[in-house]
């Protein structure tokens, strides 16, 4: 995996097995997450730096709708949009297209768009072909605790993901000891997309 495929599947993350205990953890966990087709909200991205002291934040929106990808809008403090297709991966702002990553020239880009629509649909069986796992379910909520079963691809170490009927916080520790934290607000389900979020996904 080269060096900018590694760069967006940390931006994206920013923008979250194998044992009985962990297929019971998997349905729980399914039976919580509501299931929708179109996912939107707000986040606010905190990213530490390994030897820096100040943090990077910034925030944004986000879209997510499960037949046509991911759009993940920065909109403080500079305006980038990241849009993730079954096709690829572009990435924009208001002067227009800055890169486009195909998903049949990169396979890499494959797995993240897997990846990224897993998290962000609740799809946590999807999850499973990807990662070792354990976690935790109570009355009002959960949380995952994710290992890539492929570490040599991996840019990360570990994911962390909290949630109730949505996702409401993941963090991820990278392996050159870099640690990215993202909260989710204004979590809202409906069945189709607006005019103007449909517009987002062109």
């Amino acid at each position: 995996m080269n060096r900018i495929t590694k760069s967006f599947m940390v931006l994206i993350l920013c923008l979250v097995a194998g044992s009985v205990y962990a297929d019971s953890l998997v349905t729980q966990i399914s039976a919580l997450v509501s299931a929708s087709p179109t996912v939107r909200g707000k986040f606010a991205q905190s990213k530490t730096l390994s030897g820096v002291s100040k943090k990077l934040n910034s925030e944004g929106f986000f879209i997510v709708d499960k037949g046509k990808g991911v759009v993940w809008v920065t909109e403080k403090p500079i305006y980038q949009t990241l849009k993730v297709f079954d096709s690829g991966i572009r990435m924009g702002n208001k002067s227009g297209v800055l890169m486009n990553l195909d998903a049949r020239s990169e396979p890499s880009v494959k797995y993240i768009n897997e990846l990224v629509l897993a998290i962000f649909s609740g799809d946590m069986s999807a999850l499973e072909k990807l990662f070792n796992y354990s976690g935790e379910v109570t009355a009002k909520d959960w949380n995952l605790q994710l290992t890539p079963k492929n570490t040599v691809s991996m840019p990360f170490k570990k994911i962390s993901i909290v949630g109730s009927s949505a996702i409401s916080r993941i963090s991820f520790a990278s392996k050159d000891g870099d640690l990215t934290e993202v909260i989710f607000s204004d979590v809202r389900l409906a069945p189709a997309l607006s005019n103007d979020e449909a517009l987002q996904f062109q």
